[in-house]
């Protein structure tokens, strides 16, 4: 269909990947009642009450094995039923204006797929600010256009028609990352395992020299220029984090390589 012509979207599925999500996967499954008209959730092994939530709200609750985030979302997005799909993660709300907008897409499209503005939530905030960076991806798309690239670690969106076209949604998905510091630690933890996994995987090298000013940097970026200290002592706490999480990925990879050459523990 040409980016030219109506592309009115009749059927619509959401998909999302899941462990363990059952504080948030309501808030998020709420955000789009009456908006899709299927909801298909791919859980990697969730151990608390994650599926009676997806089913409580109409979803099919699928199980997959993890094999990384980028194999992981095209799996899911292979298991929709239309042709026009909508990608949210288990911490991503739609915001009330964001829903409309998308109605209205639905009725007088003239994309292919379009961008959706994703924007930290903060204790003690009803809403982002508009003025702190946030992410902007792909997130509604006709597969017929655009597909998941299923690349190890990568949960990105390739173009399959060159005359296919994005636009861009004004309004914001509401993104819930922190339940509480632990929890970011432990998701922390968790992902640089698997960016390190994915390095050794494809042979990718990074110099141990990445790890030095790397926290003073990062933390430059998110807190001055990303604008976060708008979120006053949070943004300090977000920016803190977000740095750490640079220098566990390079410090990991150090470790991984070095025990390689080294026998350490008997």
């Amino acid at each position: 269909m040409s980016a030219q012509q109506n592309t009115y979207i009749e059927k619509l599925s959401l998909y999302i990947i899941t462990e363990n999500e059952e504080k948030r996967l309501p808030m998020v499954l709420e955000s789009v009642s009456g908006l899709v008209d299927e909801i298909v959730v791919v859980d990697s092994g969730s151990t608390d009450g994650t599926e009676k939530i997806a089913r409580k709200y109409g979803g099919r609750f699928l199980h997959h094995d993890w094999e990384s985030v980028g194999h992981q979302v095209k799996w899911a997005e292979e298991q929709c039923a239309h042709r026009w799909v909508l990608r949210l993660d288990a911490d991503e709300v739609l915001s009330p204006e964001l829903a409309d907008e998308i109605r209205a897409v639905r009725e007088n499209g003239t994309h292919d797929a379009y961008y959706l503005r994703i924007a930290d939530m903060v204790v003690g905030r009803p809403k982002p600010s508009p003025w702190v960076k946030n992410f902007n991806l792909i997130r509604l798309y006709n597969r017929d256009s655009y597909s998941m690239s299923g690349t190890i670690g990568h949960d990105d969106v390739q173009k399959l028609r060159p005359d296919a076209s994005a636009g861009q949604l004004r309004k914001l998905v509401h993104h819930y990352s922190y339940i509480s510091i632990h929890q970011l630690v432990d998701k922390h933890n968790i992902g640089t395992d698997r960016l390190v996994d994915r390095a050794l995987k494809i042979g990718k090298n990074y110099s141990p020299w990445r790890m030095v000013g790397v926290m003073s940097l990062n933390f430059i970026k998110r807190f001055i220029l990303d604008r976060f200290f708008l979120y006053g002592f949070w943004g300090f706490i977000y920016s803190t984090e977000y740095a750490f999480l640079r220098f566990l990925k390079f410090s990991k990879y150090y470790e991984a390589r070095q025990l390689e050459k080294h026998k350490y523990l008997p």
